[in-house]
């Protein structure tokens, strides 16, 4: 009885304090109020009496001169702020005036301000849904993890934000919500807590610096653990992070175990034995096959417009298609929906643009830019490379040309704009679009009139003259990708979601390294001079797809879905114009459907999804099935193990062009079921983890076996063992085939990863290490297994950031076995009947030797400031290779009087750099 007072009590109090919220709004104005929307409120709220509760950043844009003439309280929040200023409002159960943006549900969950529900619950066992969101742009936040606190009940937000959560214990839990690069929210439910609709706001961890201290725990860069394989990094964070000139997402995902950093020259993800061609990236629901800029330093992504970023290591879910290794799922920015507003970057390597601004109510739109220039560091690395694929006998010397001119330019840029379109409260339309380019022109035009001893220049005494010598060498290159993609998703009701998109991606890669002139030799005959090698490929992609979330109770969520996907690609090979060793020209279709159940048992304990992934491949006219298995099972709060099991295809790929003498190349093309079978691979990853509030413990296994991996090979003989010849060296190539080039084989992938993360404080960072081994066996290298060429034994990676003031310093250091690598052993010319000569060399076991082991030491600081006391900016100082270690890039080998010489081509040394941001 005593108990039903009590409710009876408080429901009194409660309908007391509603109906004095409303009275409340009947308080006659009459003071002149002039300053920002925020201040006026307060000082209404001083006189009045009346609580209000807004965005204090956001109405403190607004400007407001008013002299109201007893007018009520009601009528200023209905005219002069919210119908001037898209707002709205509403009334608390207790009685205070909440202002929100005219387009945002009003049953907002009230977050935790210190106060929870004391009273007996109403309701159990119930399904709670809603939004979340970023607190400033009001941006949807995708992949955020909402627990309820005690238990092992929770949920993820999916793409757009939405979530359902699924048998609430009861309604005064607390739900604690968690996200990278976002403060940690506790939500305390009550009885009046609506059950669907719920809009939760999370606040940045970079939030602009006030004039107040906040004690808080400090979100880390990056989040693990949540899934097998799975790794979520925060874009806000990684200015944080020691660069090379940019703030680079993919190069952050290189400091995790299982994904080598010893790879200054490509951005790409090697991940667990792994190529980067095997790694599915996605943006904004289109493929993307380019990721590298400046000769693979830099991603192609601006971080910059990246909203959220999660990579799956391996054990990726059925929904995913068309790569054997890893998945990289980007969802871009969709820009501020309250107002306008954006920053600007400047380095020592590029400048950087983003806005971001609502259109009207429904409407809102970003565009992000980034070109590089050519500064001191810039040209350090362009330099690098120029200089070490200079082409013998181009009439250079010591890098500089005696008889002619040089031009040289090179740069990259790429471009984001997405426009979100939100017609109703269950629809969001979007529409994305990137490009990004990489354009390098190193030309050298040489030559004289007048006669030279020696063939051409060279030489003396009775040597033959020539004359009217001219030599044009071009070495033009250019690639780059371009994505775009229209998407539609609707929440149909609280258990069914539904996502619709159409996309388009193309890719592109032009080399033309070809040297062609004439001189007038010592019988008065013109000579013609041509020689070189040129490279075309182009990959077009269309795809559509419908992807389904169904929840059909608690225990189960539905996913399914479709895919088709359009391919054409072409790709040629030619030297001196005259011969084409390949000449590839293939188009097909890929229909793909996937079904999967996310089973939860135990209250959470254990999770299990078994999927499987069907896909008809028009090439060979056959159908591939990728039965998939993953599964969690939480042993304690702390304890959790994890395993998976599956199978994935991979139709398009890029095969290796093996060159011995200069480096291997690589080129997409479609499997073909003859020449190039389908590649597939069969994994298993198995591990366990130990976590709580300040540390994390990481431990996974993995088995991969990789059948029908494909090599392209520039030597002539299938008994490789025995020495070969590259044609760039001479050769009779009119018996070569593409056909007789390609090689197949199989992989095997094993190893273990180890990471210990401290995830709070000021001091924060974690250490990995990875022990591998990538074996591959192909029969025409030889009846024997050897390293891959991405093998990397040991890696070990330390990664440590700290906070002080507005300080923020960080280092890591990385030690990495040494990659394998093919060289020749020896050389010999051969001098042919028609008394030409051609040279030949032998070639050791594929792979039979290794590089220097590779460490570097990386630092950088960032100072946080206000620029006149209110415009956010950050100065970052950075060193990359901290001790000028010389780690070697590759092996350079030429044939002088039949003896291989070897150099040693080296990545960067100490390089350092300096960048400002600054938001408006």
């Amino acid at each position: 009885m005593a108990n039903k007072g009590m409710l009876l009590l408080l429901l009194l109090l409660s309908l007391a304090g509603g109906a004095s919220g409303q009275k409340s709004l009947d308080y006659k104005l009459s003071d002149w109020y002039l300053g920002t929307l925020d201040n006026v409120l307060d000082n209404i709220s001083k006189q009045s009496k009346v609580q209000f509760e807004f965005d204090r950043q956001r109405l403190g844009a607004i400007h407001v001169d008013h002299h109201p003439i007893s007018q009520s309280l009601k009528d200023f929040l209905d005219v002069v702020v919210c119908k001037n200023n898209k707002l709205k409002y509403y009334i608390s159960d207790g009685g205070k005036v909440i202002i929100v943006d005219r387009w945002v549900v009003t049953n907002e969950v009230k977050l935790d301000e210190g106060v929870r529900y004391k009273g007996k619950p109403t309701r159990y066992r119930f399904a709670l849904t809603g939004r979340i969101i970023d607190n400033a742009s009001v941006e949807p936040l995708p992949f955020v993890t909402i627990a309820v606190k005690g238990t092992t009940i929770g949920a993820n937000s999916n793409a757009d934000g939405y979530f359902t959560l699924q048998r609430v214990p009861s309604d005064t839990v607390s739900l604690v919500l968690s996200a990278v690069g976002y403060k940690p929210k506790t939500v305390h439910l009550t009885p009046q807590t609506p059950q669907s609709n719920l809009l939760v706001k999370l606040e940045s961890e970079s939030v602009a610096l006030q004039e107040v201290v906040v004690n808080g725990e400090k979100q880390d860069v990056l989040q693990t653990n949540s899934k097998v394989g799975m790794i979520k990094m925060s874009p806000i964070k990684l200015v944080s992070l020691p660069s090379l000139g940019e703030k680079d997402i993919f190069r952050s995902f290189q400091l995790m175990p299982g994904i080598s950093a010893a790879n200054e020259n490509s951005s790409g993800l090697y991940v667990r034995g792994g190529t980067p061609d095997q790694s599915l990236v996605v943006y904004d629901g289109f493929t993307v096959y380019n990721v590298e800029h400046l000769f693979g330093f830099f991603s192609s992504f601006n971080s910059n417009a990246i909203k959220d970023i999660q990579l799956y290591k391996g054990g990726f879910d059925a929904k995913y298609g068309g790569r054997i290794s890893s998945v990289v799922e980007i969802t871009g920015k969709e820009g501020n929906k309250t107002d306008w507003g954006g920053f600007a970057d400047v380095s020592l390597m590029s400048a950087n643009g983003f806005l971001e601004a609502p259109i009207g109510e429904k409407f809102t739109v970003i565009a992000a830019g980034r070109r590089s220039w050519q500064s001191p560091l810039y040209d350090k690395i362009f330099n690098k490379y120029s200089s070490t694929k200079a082409t013998s006998g181009s009439g250079n010397v010591n890098g500089k040309n005696p008889f002619g001119s040089t031009d040289i330019n090179s740069y990259f840029y790429d471009f984001n704009t997405k426009l979100t379109y939100r017609p109703t409260d269950k629809d969001i339309i979007w529409l994305s679009y990137y490009a990004g380019n990489d354009d390098l022109t190193n030309d050298v035009s040489s030559g004289f009139k007048g006669g030279e001893p020696g063939g051409m220049g060279g030489g003396g005494g009775d040597a033959p003259r020539i004359s009217n010598f001219s030599m044009s060498n071009t070495d033009n290159s250019n690639w780059g990708n371009h994505g775009v993609s229209l998407k539609w998703s609707r929440k149909w009701n609280e258990s069914f979601y539904g996502n619709f998109l159409i996309g388009y991606s193309n890719y592109y890669s032009n080399r033309d390294k070809t040297s062609s002139g004439s001189y007038v030799d010592s019988n008065d005959i013109t000579q013609s001079i041509k020689r070189g090698v040129m490279e075309y490929n182009h990959l077009d992609d269309y795809s559509a797809k419908a992807d389904i979330e169904q929840k059909l109770n608690a225990n189960n969520v539905l996913e399914y879905g479709v895919n088709a996907t359009f391919n054409k690609i072409t790709y040629s090979y030619a030297q001196s114009d005259t011969m084409k060793l390949i000449d590839r020209r293939n188009e097909g279709v890929l229909l793909s459907a996937y079904l999967q159940d996310k089973i939860s048992l135990y209250d959470n304990m254990l999770k299990i999804t078994p999927g499987l992934r069907s896909n008809y491949y028009s090439v060979t006219g056959k159908m591939y099935f990728e039965p998939r298995l993953t599964s969690s099972y939480q042993l304690t709060d702390s304890w959790k193990l994890k395993a998976s099991v599956g199978r994935y295809y991979q139709f398009a790929k890029r095969v290796v062009r093996e060159d011995v003498m200069s480096g291997n190349k690589d080129f997409w093309t479609l499997s073909d079921g003859k020449n190039l079978p389908v590649t597939y691979s069969d994994q298993l990853i198995a591990g366990f983890s130990w976590e709580n509030n300040d540390y994390l413990i990481d431990v996974e296994g993995y088995f991969k076996r990789i059948t029908d991996l494909t090599e392209y090979s520039l030597r002539f003989s299938k008994s490789l063992a025995n020495g070969s010849f590259s044609p760039e060296h001479g050769g009779d190539q009119s018996a070569v085939t593409y056909q007789d080039q390609f090689l197949t084989g199989w992989g095997r992938v094993h190893g273990i990863d180890l990471l210990l993360q401290k995830k709070q404080g000021n001091l924060t960072g974690w250490i990995g290490y990875t022990l591998g081994r990538v074996v591959n066996h192909i029969d025409g290298y030889g009846d024997y297994d050897y390293y891959a060429s991405n093998d990397v034994t040991h890696e070990f990676k330390a990664v440590a950031t700290y906070h002080w003031h507005n300080w923020d310093f960080s280092g890591t250091w990385i030690c990495a076995t040494g990659k394998p690598y093919t060289a020749p052993e020896g050389g010999y010319t051969v001098t042919l009947l028609d008394g030409t000569k051609k040279s030949f060399v032998t070639v050791s076991t594929k792979n039979g030797k290794r590089l220097p082991t590779y460490h570097r030491l990386d630092l950088s600081a960032t100072l946080n400031m206000k620029l006149g006391g209110r415009i956010p900016a950050t100065i970052g100082f950075s060193v990359f290779n901290a001790y000028n270690r010389s780690n070697v890039w590759y092996k350079q080998f030429e044939i002088v009087d039949n003896t291989i010489v070897e150099t040693n081509v080296n990545y960067l040394g100490i390089t350092p750099n300096i960048n400002f941001t600054i938001k408006f």
